[in-house]
């Protein structure tokens, strides 16, 4: 059975540095049109994967509700179903998002794949699980070991606006699921019950964790702003996230790109220290 930090939880974590080494080391030296045919058919692995799930026992079992999981009802969703077509993009803005979403996001699934724990570690879920988000971190590195894209970190305060998008696709998402009978539930704004996006405010469970988020939120934000229930605490969703996840985004988003940009970064900082250097020699 998967649990965290058991043998098969390490043995899944070896399989993405597995992937990465696999595939990394045979294209180094090969052209960027075969790099670029590799990378988009691992994505559309996974981009099959997603709807292909559902003739799987343990989808069937509970049709046609399970149809809801192949719509983009969390983040990792809609990374499968737009990466191989932001792969296919020439805009750079579109692939850094790529990049910052899918290692952040996928490799955090793997870290911690509380979704697998009670299934066996062979199971289809598991192994499903396991596969796709890996496929959203592995890839996206790759794309920048092999250069078929460059990173550029000053480019990241102009990413971090489309997660937003996703957001308010998830959101969109949920409230069609909702009404069209996929999905019962009887409070939509719940913070503990399908909100892994964290849309409708922080998990109970996640505790001082959520406290980072809510301690840069507005309080306009975590309250009803009129009615009979005014002042009660509500967090307006994905509004509440807006300036906390923006922040932690763009540090979380300089810290995975560093590996590839600490050059640059160096570059800059010497560039930086010259320049505040002739600014006092100005005034002396």
């Amino acid at each position: 059975m998967v649990e965290l930090f058991n043998f098969f939880y390490f043995m899944f974590i070896a399989f993405g540095i597995g992937m990465v080494i696999a595939v990394y080391f045979p294209l180094r030296n090969k052209s960027q049109k075969i790099c670029k045919t590799v990378l988009f058919l691992i994505l559309l692995s996974n981009f099959a994967l997603h709807f292909l799930k559902l003739f799987a026992d343990h989808y069937a079992q509970w049709m046609p509700y399970a149809i809801r999981t192949i719509t983009p009802e969390n983040i990792c969703a809609v990374s499968v179903l737009i990466f191989p077509w932001l792969f296919l993009s020439k805009n750079r803005i579109l692939k850094d998002y790529m990049f910052y979403m899918g290692v952040i996001s996928g490799l955090a699934a793997n870290l911690f794949p509380v979704d697998t724990i009670g299934y066996s570690a062979f199971a289809f879920e598991t192994l499903r699980f396991h596969y796709s988000h890996t496929i959203l971190w592995t890839v996206p590195m790759l794309m920048v070991m092999l250069k078929v894209h460059t990173l550029d970190y000053k480019r990241i305060p102009k990413v971090i606006p489309l997660a937003f998008v996703t957001l308010v696709i998830i959101l969109v998402n949920e409230i069609i699921l909702i009404g069209t009978g996929f999905v019962h539930i009887n409070h939509l704004f719940s913070t503990e019950i399908r909100n892994s996006a964290l849309i409708f405010g922080p998990l109970s469970d996640v505790g001082a964790v959520g406290a980072l988020f809510t301690s840069l939120t507005p309080s306009l934000f975590l309250t009803v702003p009129v009615g009979p229930n005014a002042g009660a605490l509500f967090h307006w969703p994905i509004f509440w996230l807006a300036i906390p996840f923006y922040i932690y985004a763009t540090i979380a988003s300089f810290l995975v790109a560093l590996p590839f940009e600490h050059r640059r970064v160096r570059k800059d900082i010497t560039a930086l220290k010259m320049r505040l250097r002739d600014f006092y020699r100005t005034f002396r």
